[in-house]
This record gives C-alpha cells, structure tokens and sequence, in this order.
C-alpha cells in the first residue's frame, strides 16, 4: 500500500534512520510519543547495544521513542505490535484479535490510544483495520 507522508514526518524519519541506521518505513507522532515502523530485521539495529541508540533519538527528538518491526505478511506485522495475541483471524479489511483479558486494558490503552495508533499504521500499510476481542 502507497503511504503519503507530510514534512514533518519525510524529515523525522531521516533524523531516526542518521542516527540508528536502520531503515524507517513508516512514523507518527501522538503527543509526547513518536512511534517508527522499522524494516524488517532492522528492530535490533534500531534500538542498539543496551538501548544506546533508541535513547540517544529520544534525547535529541526530545520524546519518547516507540518502534515497530514491519512484517509484509499481516498476521505477522499485527504480532509485532501486540506480543499477547491469542488468534488472528483477516476477514477481508477487518481484523479480529483476540487476547487475554488481562492485557486488555493495556493494549487499548488510555482513551484508545494505542488500538488508535495500530489501526493508523494497519490502515496505511495494509488497508485494513482491526478489532480487539
């Protein structure tokens, strides 16, 4: 899928790929948060030895800095975002994903902000959007 990026972002996503030499496919920025879809395999190289290089972004974009590794199978990419996935099943643009209760409030997050951020990356990588059960 064609995703379309603004300024802010093309210019953000060069920052972060200078300064871990990993590849960025995708980013965006919720309030304190800026959250990078990196390429696959490019998840260790992102964060570095310790975290040397995730912290050193953070300190010089001034947030805190929350990654992604990108899947081009779907299944794969929504595993990455949720760890605690019990079953995924595609039926057609919608996703369903069924996890255990006691992760539910925080892969939801405060308000939705977390299903809100996935379903944004889902919908702009692969044109689908996804309901938690």
């Amino acid at each position: 899928m064609k995703v379309v990026l603004d300024t802010k972002q093309i210019q953000s996503m060069n920052m972060f790929q200078g300064l871990t030499n990993s590849s960025v496919m995708d980013c965006m920025e919720d309030g304190g948060d800026i959250y990078f879809v990196v390429g696959e395999g490019q998840y260790g190289l992102a964060v570095g030895k310790n975290g040397a290089k995730v912290k050193n972004a953070e300190r010089a974009f001034k947030k805190s800095i929350k990654l992604i590794e990108y899947s081009p199978d779907m299944e794969q990419f929504i595993r990455n975002m949720i760890h605690d996935a019990q079953h995924i099943k595609a039926d057609g643009n919608l996703v369903h994903v069924r996890i255990k209760p006691s992760s539910r409030s925080r892969i939801i997050g405060k308000n939705g902000s977390n299903i809100r951020i996935m379903n944004h990356f889902l919908k702009r990588l692969f044109g689908a959007e996804m309901k938690i059960k």
